[in-house]
């Protein structure tokens, strides 16, 4: 499963970058910002399947959350606009890589929390 999510997030990244570099209408910080949150999205979903400590239940659940909320961060990234004053969209998925990065930070630690009390 690990070999099959690093080959899939390899994948979109060399098409997105290709893509990026025929359009000349698909500006470069979009493409940039979409290699980024698929970078991301594809090491948390990797860290997810190689962590061994986690619970089944907190695997589960992230293994559909993350990718539906990278999903949204791409969509987010490619209407963004060039610049970064009052860029909505860059304050969107900055936010959701923000909330997925918590919520794998807190699925790997909550297993330790409850076995300090």
């Amino acid at each position: 499963m690990t070999k099959i999510i690093l080959l899939l997030g390899t994948l979109l990244i060399i098409t997105n970058t290709i893509i990026g570099l025929l359009l000349s209408n698909y500006l470069s910080f979009n493409w940039i910002s979409v290699d980024v949150v698929l970078f991301i999205n594809t090491l948390l979903l990797y860290l997810l399947s190689m962590n061994q400590t986690m619970s089944d239940g907190y695997k589960i659940s992230l293994s559909f959350i993350l990718p539906i909320l990278g999903l949204v961060s791409v969509v987010l990234a490619v209407l963004s606009e060039e610049e970064y004053k009052d860029n909505y969209y860059l304050i969107g998925f900055i936010t959701i890589l923000t909330i997925e990065i918590i919520l794998y930070g807190v699925a790997t630690n909550i297993k330790s929390i409850s076995e300090k009390k």
